[in-house]
């Protein structure tokens, strides 16, 4: 729930500002300014990860606040997600924003409109999901190993703060840079897959009849 909630809090700024700007036209005058371009959608990417982490925050306070005012102990249960569980939940989860922000750029840049976008980024947006649902039927324990897998360490790590159980530091350090060094290359891969001429196009094939097309 907390990954799927970051990942849609920049879903829709990450397919506006890429192909929706390119199905409206805007995108080429943006890509004229004299600024290298990769740099242009690095500030995409950006801007698409801050969405992210401000949606990681949210979703991890209020989770925080629910699980204080319901009555588990009635129900023989507990919450092991105080303060100090949620703010790290964070600091785990953000560098899983930069992954998010970065893939949906890169899926981005081969939709042809907004629409197509948003058809195919919801379907991509259940690949960080499929390393923990595999991980839930083969009961899967944490490791060092599967620390350098994104989205399944973020996962694996929540699951031992909930539990209150200790991690090795070396553990949490392999799941950040992992995670922080896929992020940098899918936003380094949408630079360069961004200083293609043919992404100003508003349709691979061609303009259809009865539109506008940039020369």
């Amino acid at each position: 729930l907390i990954l799927v909630i970051t990942l849609v809090g920049g879903l829709y700024l990450a397919i506006d500002a890429t192909a929706g700007e390119r199905e409206r036209g805007s995108l080429e005058a943006l890509l004229t300014v004299p600024v290298p371009r990769e740099r242009l959608i690095y500030g995409k990417v950006l801007a698409a990860a801050v969405m992210m982490g401000l949606a990681l925050a949210l979703v991890s306070v209020t989770i925080m606040a629910a699980l204080r005012w319901m009555p588990l102990e009635s129900l023989g249960m507990s919450a092991n997600f105080g303060p100090a569980v949620a703010a790290s939940v964070f600091l785990v989860t953000l560098p899983f924003a930069l992954v998010g922000a970065g893939l949906l750029t890169v899926v981005a840049s081969f939709t042809r409109s907004y629409k197509e976008a948003q058809s195919w980024l919801g379907i991509v947006m259940l690949v960080p999901t499929l390393p923990i649902a595999i991980a839930g039927v083969l009961a899967v324990k944490a490791s060092a190993p599967l620390m350098l897998v994104p989205s399944l360490s973020q996962h694996l790590v929540i699951q031992g703060l909930m539990r209150g159980e200790s991690m090795p530091a070396a553990w949490l350090a392999l799941s950040a840079g992992s995670t922080l060094a896929l992020g940098l290359a899918l936003t380094w891969l949408a630079g360069r897959l961004y200083q293609r001429e043919a992404i100003l196009g508003a349709y691979a094939g061609g303009c259809q009849p009865g539109q506008y097309c940039h020369h």
